[in-house]
């Protein structure tokens, strides 16, 4: 992987990690915080994802990174669809992640059985 790669995978990290903070400390009242299941769904969507293009998603045992992969993505979705008045930036984040992490799998299945 270039320099430039990881350089952007960085920053994009450093993006969503800013709007998680964003989104935690900005409370207009108790009902709009978002939940820590919430949270953590989001920040193991932003791990799986810098795992992703990193590569280091090779060493690990391929059944058990697709359970993962595949349980992180359902999750999020769950998550993401179940209070979505409640928390509207975070639950649309956690949708965003999912589709992006499905499509990514999706490509990565498709590159693999040709």
């Amino acid at each position: 992987m270039s320099f430039i790669g990881l350089v952007m995978l960085f920053v994009l990290f450093l993006i969503l990690v800013f709007i998680v903070v964003g989104v935690l400390f900005h409370r207009r009242n108790t009902q709009n915080t978002p939940s820590l299941l919430r949270v953590g769904v989001l920040l193991l969507q932003l791990l799986l994802i810098v795992l992703f293009f990193t590569e280091i998603t090779a060493r690990f045992n391929e059944l058990f990174f697709d359970i993962l992969w595949w349980v992180t993505v359902v999750s999020g979705l769950i998550v993401g669809i179940r209070n979505v008045k409640n928390n509207v930036i975070i639950s649309m984040l956690n949708i965003f992640l999912s589709v992006l992490l499905a499509i990514f799998m999706l490509l990565l299945m498709f590159i693999t059985s040709m």
